[in-house]
């Protein structure tokens, strides 16, 4: 796709940021691009995915997301799927601090010398680890760039296990809807059902919400700030448990044992606020 038509309407002063050429996608996973198709096609952000997407198998959703970028106009960073799943879970369970500390600088360098100036990322959702890793390392990364650069950058999210409009009311007026027209709908649905890895999931979610749910992308406004503790353990807790039990994993990743400790030693090692 050389040169995509744009006609979503965003709200705020959203087109002056987002189709400047200085923005950048931070994603956990391979895959999750296609949740902002429309966006990726219309910012061409710079894109740092942090793991392979492999799972508990060998397959890597590399190409698939490289295949996805290239005909999006977007461009692939440096940090490109650095690590697989199987490592990235033991870096929660060992507390590799080092590995961690070591890619959020890499980040904030690719901020700072590519003068981003909007950051897209994962939402903290508590339904996977690696996604909640993933906004507490842009934020982490995002604060470095901005305290070496002395540039304010934006700072933005979106969801990828509730529904694509979903934000909590207070943050809803701040939020950057972009609203698909046709054939950015159809661009989109094509992405997907061209990603061969992911494709029963996107199958399934289609027939339970309906194609035009996903006619709406929303960023929403992001405070850069060390995570607290949620009241109720997280999803992934439940499920890694369920996963323990049918002998998939060895031990469940937990928030307050595994995933805030590592964070908080992040912050310290940075000296982030």
């Amino acid at each position: 796709m050389s040169d995509p038509e744009r006609p979503a309407r965003f709200s705020g002063d959203f087109d002056s940021v987002a189709l400047s050429g200085k923005a950048a996608l931070i994603i956990g996973h391979p895959g999750h691009e296609l949740r902002i198709h429309h966006w990726l096609e219309t910012a061409r952000p710079l894109t740092f995915v942090l793991t392979d997407g492999s799972g508990r198998g060998l397959k890597s959703r590399l190409p698939s997301t490289l295949r996805v970028l290239k005909q999006a106009g977007a461009k692939p960073a440096p940090i490109f799927g650095p690590w697989t799943d199987a490592e990235t879970y033991r870096f929660f369970l060992s507390g590799n601090l080092t590995m961690i500390c070591g890619i959020t600088r890499e980040l904030a360098k690719g901020f700072r010398q590519n003068e981003i100036q909007i950051v897209v990322a994962d939402a903290e959702e508590g339904f996977n680890p690696t996604h909640d890793l993933c906004r507490y390392m842009t934020n982490a990364a995002l604060l470095l760039a901005e305290r070496e650069s002395g540039r304010k950058i934006a700072n933005f999210d979106f969801v990828l296990d509730a529904l694509p409009d979903s934000a909590p009311p207070e943050i809803r007026p701040q939020c950057m809807r972009i609203q698909l027209d046709g054939p950015a709908l159809a661009r989109k649905r094509c992405a997907a059902e061209n990603y061969p890895e992911l494709k029963a999931e996107i199958d399934a979610a289609i027939a339970r919400f309906g194609l035009e749910i996903f006619a709406t992308e929303l960023l929403r406004p992001v405070v850069a700030e060390c995570p607290s503790d949620f009241d109720s353990p997280p999803f992934y807790e439940t499920h890694g448990a369920n996963r323990v039990k049918e002998g998939h994993y060895e031990e469940v990743i937990r928030r307050r044992q595994h995933v805030l400790p590592l964070i908080q030693a992040l912050w310290r090692e940075l000296e982030l606020p």
